[in-house]
């Protein structure tokens, strides 16, 4: 028969109910049933260390003895031992959104804080109340608190979706407001500074030689003779006389 996957040797850094998560997925693929075959492949690649915790707590009966489902408890209650229920339940009622967290996010470690709460079926009304309770947006809350028949799942729809259309909102007023910059500094007049006058010989003062707007050094008619005092430098429509 073909073998789908691979198994691992435990690691401490994981948990040990998720080892044994991916241990079921490949008793599954592998269409492994028998009890005693999981209990014998567990043993065998579980690691040295592991094995040797099974062994001592065991002791002094031999871990081939007990059955799969034992030793993984056994080692669960080692390495985690349930904690208190009261304490679950003021962590989960204590909770509230976080600044910048969102709805889904809020609600996905809510339902990691109710594991040991042992709220069986009244999980979705509990989780439900926190959400609305929880949610730190007083828009949200009010829009929540003004439905009627009002579930879980309901609640949680209401809640993304105002999440969403706000964030849409901000999106387009930024884009907005970044088009309207950007048109204003395209309309902005251009100061023109002197020396960029001077360069260009366009002047901000009336030339007195032609009348110009231009400087008197940069006029065409410097050299020009006045028909009216016959001087040289300017037009007789600028003559002093």
């Amino acid at each position: 028969m073909p073998t789908y996957g691979k198994l691992d040797t435990y690691d401490e850094s994981e948990d040990w109910n998720q080892y044994i998560e991916r241990l079921d997925s490949y008793f599954d693929a592998n269409e492994i049933d028998d009890a005693e075959k999981k209990r014998n492949i567990l043993l065998s690649v579980c690691g040295k260390a592991t094995y040797k915790l099974i062994r001592d707590l065991l002791s002094p009966v031999k871990p081939n003895t007990k059955s799969f489902a034992d030793i993984v408890k056994l080692v669960k209650d080692h390495k985690h031992p349930a904690p208190s229920e009261i304490i679950s339940r003021f962590k989960f009622n204590s909770r509230i959104r976080k600044e910048g967290e969102s709805v889904r996010g809020f609600v996905a470690e809510l339902r990691s804080l109710s594991e040991h709460c042992n709220y069986a079926a009244t999980l979705e009304a509990m989780l439900r109340d926190r959400l609305v309770v929880g949610i730190n947006d007083d828009k949200i809350q009010r829009r929540l608190l003004a439905e009627k028949n009002l579930d879980f799942a309901k609640a949680l729809e209401i809640a993304t979706a105002m999440e969403t259309a706000a964030d849409n909102a901000k999106d387009i007023q930024a884009s907005a407001v970044s088009s309207n910059a950007q048109i204003n500094q395209v309309n902005k007049p251009r100061k023109t500074y002197p020396y960029q006058a001077q360069a260009s010989g366009v002047s901000g003062k009336e030339c007195y030689r032609c009348g110009g707007n231009h400087f008197a050094n940069k006029c065409r008619f410097r050299d020009a003779e006045c028909h009216n005092c016959k001087k040289v430098g300017h037009l007789s429509k600028k003559c002093p006389k």
